[in-house]
């Protein structure tokens, strides 16, 4: 029933009005109303407020009618200590102090809790919450659960971590790292004790081990994108490296190899510098790689047929039934069975001797070919023994075969003759096979040519080299190693004209006859190494004369 005003009429006693009854019917059904809201006037009914008051941080708008309470801004519980024991759903939180949670929460907010806090229960995390932004200890005792992702901006230290995906974008620091399915690590990688991996692994980034890296029997280390090179270990086959497809390069500028723990020496490589290489038997050397050649320390014995040159040797072992012109067997008192040795001579013109000539014309023998029937000493030169049997010829003097030195006023020579030092005051003849400079090459590494030769120069690093027009000059490498060249600029063209090599670049000697007309400035250069070479100087300039 609504609220019933009285019509009061247009005047006093004007009979236009309620009557006496009618107002007072409706008076009495407005109080019945009101008692029938708010009691009986003894008893109250329930949540009707008699007093208002403000309390902390509330403020109340008036104590009666339409009363407003409010907070002041920002709208937040601040308090010391926050117990919430039963299941609660709250907005942004923000903790300084000690935080105990051992009910069921979910945190739909921005969280910050910046003191020691005690979880005993489940979390419920949905919105973004930052833990021990000022350097607190937060303590979860049950489980923690986090609906979004869980940034951390300072280090996380755990004990065991079991998910699905591990995305880690920083530098991370993990002990233990147990892997059963696929798993790509895009950053660098540092791992301080183990790392266990049963699936697929992708690292794209460094990886740095603390420790060791542990691989069981059989297990593989894979390299190329069709596993072209592996290494492993088991027991049946060892420790084995695998090149499947193409070769298997080793490359050092030293290269040493021992076995016995370590402790015996088998090969070594490039320990002169010019990339020999040297062999060992229990730590002795026994043979080595020269730019000469190969030296053999110790006996040579070889099982199979071997073709040599000249052989210098104390001992020679075997039979030697395969030597010609030896005595391999000697039989009879006459020596009958001795092949290549004058056995019987008979008859007067020595029809019988055995390997030797055996026409004999003349009573002198003058016509025994090949056979020496008179020797006689010329001036400076003496003979041992007699002109038949072995005969010793020496020189006596100054000037002669076998001398070290020639010192004369005039020498001429109809044949090919090869001198050493030639002291004389004056040349005559065609001098334009003379060489004019000759250096000898060597190098530092591979990094430097070193120059022995003309210009004062001795093992000097890529010196400038100059060069006169119409002059000739040679450059001897015997390194066998380093080829060298005459080029047009630095990594530019071979220059050809007037070079000759006699043997190769690498081994052997190299001729300049300087034309006229060649450039002013040229350039040597190692064929192999770009940072071996140096500046070749051609003088007088062209564009000066």
């Amino acid at each position: 029933m609504a609220y019933q005003g009285i019509n009061t009429g247009s005047s006093p006693n004007s009979g236009t009005g309620d009557s006496l009854i009618e107002g007072a019917e409706k008076i009495n059904s407005n109080f019945v109303e009101l008692y029938n809201i708010v009691g009986n006037g003894t008893t109250t009914l329930v949540g009707i407020v008699t007093q208002i008051t403000a309390g902390t941080n509330v403020s109340v708008s008036t104590a009666y009618g339409s009363v407003e309470i409010s907070a002041p801004t920002p709208s937040q519980i601040t308090t010391t200590n926050l117990n919430v024991s039963g299941v609660s759903t709250l907005g942004a939180i923000s903790v300084t102090g000690a935080t105990s949670i051992t009910g069921v929460t979910s945190i739909t907010g921005a969280t910050s809790i910046t003191g020691v806090t005690s979880i005993t229960g489940s979390v419920l995390i949905s919105g973004i919450t930052t833990l021990a932004s000022s350097g607190g200890i937060t303590t979860t005792g049950g489980d923690l659960y986090v609906g979004g992702d869980l940034y951390v901006l300072d280090d996380v230290v755990y004990d065991e971590v079991t998910g699905r995906n591990l995305n880690i974008t920083g530098v991370g620091t993990v002990a233990i790292l147990g892997v059963s399915s696929t798993s790509t690590l895009a950053g660098d990688v540092s791992i301080g004790s183990s790392l266990s991996v049963s699936g697929v692994s992708t690292l794209t980034g460094n990886v740095s081990l603390g420790s060791s890296l542990l691989m069981t029997d059989d297990k593989k280390f894979i390299l190329g994108d069709n596993s072209e090179f592996t290494f492993f270990h088991n027991d049946s086959d060892g420790n084995v490296i695998s090149a499947d497809v193409g070769s298997l390069n080793v490359k050092a500028d030293t290269q040493n190899y021992t076995s016995g723990a370590g402790t015996t020496q088998v090969m070594a490589t490039n320990v002169d510098g010019n990339f020999g290489v040297e062999l060992y038997y229990n730590n002795n050397k026994r043979l080595e790689t020269r730019h000469g050649g190969v030296n053999v320390q110790g006996y040579f014995k070889a099982s199979g047929i071997s073709t040599l040159g000249i052989v210098t040797g104390a001992t020679y072992y075997g039979d030697g039934s395969n030597l010609t012109g030896v005595v391999t067997s000697l039989t009879g008192a006459d020596g009958s069975a001795m092949v290549g040795v004058v056995t019987t001579l008979t008859g007067a013109d020595g029809s019988g001797m055995t390997g030797v000539v055996t026409t004999l014309t003349g009573a002198n023998g003058s016509g025994m070919i090949g056979i020496v029937t008179s020797i006689i000493a010329g001036s400076n030169i003496t003979l041992t023994g007699g002109p038949t049997g072995i005969v010793t010829i020496a020189a006596s003097g100054g000037v002669g075969v076998g001398t070290t030195n020639v010192s004369t006023n005039s020498l001429v020579v109809s044949g090919i003759s090869t001198l050493g030092v030639v002291t004389s005051a004056t040349y005559y003849g065609d001098a334009s096979n003379i060489t004019s400079g000759k250096w000898n090459l060597g190098a530092d590494g591979s990094t430097h040519y070193q120059f022995t030769g003309p210009g004062g120069l001795s093992a000097t690093a890529d010196p400038v080299i100059y060069l006169a027009r119409g002059q000739k000059y040679e450059f001897v490498n015997n390194m066998d190693a380093h080829p060298f060249e005459i080029r047009v600029s630095n990594g530019g063209a071979a220059y050809t004209n007037g070079i000759s090599v006699e043997g190769t670049t690498s081994n052997g000697t190299t001729t300049f006859d300087v034309p006229f007309d060649a450039p002013n400035s040229l350039y040597y250069q190692c064929t192999a190494h770009a940072g071996m070479g140096g500046t070749v100087v051609v003088y007088p300039d062209l564009f000066t004369v």
